[in-house]
């Protein structure tokens, strides 16, 4: 019953998340887009709880401090060609040893990708 409720939590966010894109103007337009790019986070979903050091170390740059040890995968559409348009942003907890749980901080576009001085302090509490 737990594995049920969380697919079904998982397809909530997710299709909360491709929605939000859609409307920032950030995904394809077309319904076949949409429902891509709601596929492949969905498929990410499934991917970070099965890998939880799925993508990048963000480290020290231009970022705030708050995100070093976040990581991030990069991703798109698969009939998308070029840099990926996407960027997910997760921090695993706890940060050192075995993580036992993958918290999303973010799914963006990654041009203008924000984090607000609201949203570092949120972090810092977590």
């Amino acid at each position: 019953m737990a594995e049920t409720f969380e697919a079904r939590r998982a397809d909530d966010e997710a299709d909360a998340i491709a929605a939000e894109r859609i409307r920032s103007g950030a995904a394809d337009r077309t319904e076949g887009g949409a429902e891509a790019l709601k596929q492949r986070i969905a498929d990410l979903l499934v991917e970070c709880k099965g890998n939880p050091f799925l993508g990048e170390l963000m480290g020290r740059g231009l970022h705030p401090e708050l995100l070093a040890n976040c990581r991030r995968v990069r991703f798109d559409i698969p009939s998308q060609s070029g840099k990926p348009r996407f960027c997910l942003i997760h921090r695993n907890k706890p940060t050192d040893g075995a993580p036992a749980e993958c918290r999303w901080l973010t799914v963006a576009p990654r041009a203008g990708l924000p984090c607000s001085p609201k949203g570092e302090k949120a972090l810092a509490t977590r």
